[in-house]
């Protein structure tokens, strides 16, 4: 069968304004994970990352039209739930024999709308490497039973069917390595004023993999909570992926993607020694988390090549850890980040979170005190957005104090979710919520006071400056002048 798999564009400008700078240029990996499953089956399959590619939707209709796919298949987010929603619909329209697919927590949560909306004919749940495989091979079998497949919803005379709890890829190591070929390299690689602290040469190149999944954690604004318990890849299949991005796509740099990377401590070790024993020269940098680091640990992860580590830290103020169940302690926060720095030249960054039920200004302007204390590289302060999927957002519909976007009638007010954005205070939309004693207004202006105070001493500023290559250094101002005044 034809497959199209398409990564829908969405309007980052409308959403980060210039805070889009900041976010690094990577692959769709999960339409690519789908495509390698699927051509394994024997299926012709087509990637088309309209998001890189800077497609209008009109050019993506015409792609579609010149194509004439058997089953189309879209990953969704908040920020392009709307593009999804509109290009659904005109494909349900003007194509209704081709099998339109929804994917990801976005389309997950919006299940119901979207298909009663008739923009699509199924969504899929969970992660959905085997299940859109199981989908196709039905089609294929000219079927109509879909019954059988887990972890999908759809309309059956009207009536809405979800077949089972979100199912996962319970062995990842049987997962063949995500189809990178299958898009433009040439789009994909981080900006030295990316938000990462690798920059690298002009000429690096930086890319991203999978070596886990899952998260052993159940923090309330995130929407990685199903299904908690890490799998790890074999350390062979993962240090293979490592090689073939280095010898095929020239890679300096890998990110490793991972909620939490360094949850098992010996898998971590073990790659990190079959990193050394095949003499794999390159950085690496990776999410980590403050209750799994240790000495030995982050001095065999920098023998290995690992340039910098991620920790969401959030918050500095206990009580607000605490409710948002985040399962850390400041001490412990503070300990960590000093073992890191201390036993390693390792670059730290922290992520923070304002705008946190129950946050007052006097807790914020404490975290912006908390972050400045630790000896951190660089640091992200992002406003709070009570995502779709997240324990957050569930809360915050049930009582009310949310607009989802569903309407009475049960149509879709899609212009609603470019208010769901992390950035918030580098537009001029409002915030969808804002926790009761704050206001957008004060948020934004705590997020700018943020920012300032962190970087805008000496040693931050001249660290941050040599980052930026000349040719960038336009872009870099005005992206300064926009997200810190």
């Amino acid at each position: 069968m034809k497959i199209l798999l398409i990564n829908p564009p969405d309007d980052l400008g409308s959403f980060l304004g210039r805070g889009k700078n900041f976010v690094p240029a990577f692959e769709p990996l999960g339409l690519l994970y789908i495509s390698s499953v699927c051509k394994q089956r024997g299926h012709e399959v087509f990637v088309v990352d309209a998001f890189r590619e800077e497609l209008s939707l009109q050019q993506i209709k015409n792609t579609i039209v010149k194509m004439q796919p058997d089953v189309l298949g879209c990953t969704s987010f908040v920020s392009n739930g709307n593009v999804i929603y509109e290009l659904g619909k005109w494909i349900k329209n003007e194509y209704p024999e081709i099998m339109v697919i929804f994917g990801n927590v976005h389309a997950s949560v919006y299940a119901e709308a979207y298909l009663r909306n008739k923009c699509c004919d199924i969504v899929v749940h969970g992660e959905g490497e085997y299940t859109f495989s199981k989908i196709v091979e039905t089609i294929e079998k000219k079927k109509n039973d879909f019954s059988v497949i887990p972890s999908i919803s759809y309309l059956i005379d009207g009536k809405f069917i979800t077949t089972c709890e979100h199912v996962v890829v319970e062995d990842i190591s049987q997962l063949p390595l995500p189809d990178r070929d299958a898009v433009r390299q040439e789009l994909y690689n981080l900006s030295s004023i990316s938000n990462m602290p690798y920059a690298g040469k002009k000429n690096s190149v930086g890319k991203h993999m999978f070596a886990s999944r899952g998260c052993p954690f159940s923090c309330t604004f995130c929407v990685v909570h199903n299904k908690r318990k890490q799998r790890c890849n074999s350390i062979s299949n993962v240090v293979n992926e490592m090689e073939v991005l280095i010898n095929k796509y020239r890679a300096n740099y890998i990110f490793i993607m991972d909620p939490i990377f360094i949850a098992n401590k010996q898998w971590v070790i073990g790659i990190c020694k079959e990193i050394k024993r095949r003499g794999l020269d390159f950085k690496w940098g990776c999410e980590g988390h403050v209750n799994f680091i240790d000495q030995e640990l982050v001095v065999e992860m920098e023998s290995a090549g690992c340039y910098d580590m991620a920790f969401g830290i959030e918050s500095g103020v206990q009580h607000i850890l605490d409710n948002i169940q985040k399962g850390t302690r400041l001490d412990r926060i503070e300990e960590s980040v000093k073992i890191v720095k201390k036993s390693t030249k390792i670059k730290v960054s922290g992520l923070f979170i304002l705008g946190l039920p129950r946050e007052t200004y006097r807790d914020i302007v404490q975290t912006i005190n908390f972050a400045k204390r630790l000896p951190l590289d660089m640091a992200q302060f992002s406003v709070l957005s009570p995502y779709p999927g997240s324990p957050i957002f569930y809360e915050l519909r049930e009582k009310g104090e949310i607009d989802t976007g569903l309407r009475e009638d049960g149509t879709l007010d899609t212009s609603v979710w470019l208010r769901y954005s992390a950035y918030i205070s580098f537009t001029h939309n409002e915030p969808i919520w804002v926790t009761p004693g704050l206001t957008a207004h004060a948020l934004k202006k705590l997020q700018k006071k943020a920012l300032r105070e962190f970087y805008f001493r000496p040693k931050q500023f001249f660290t941050q400056l040599r980052r930026v290559h000349p040719y960038q250094a336009w872009t870099m101002i005005l992206t300064f002048l926009k997200t810190f005044f």
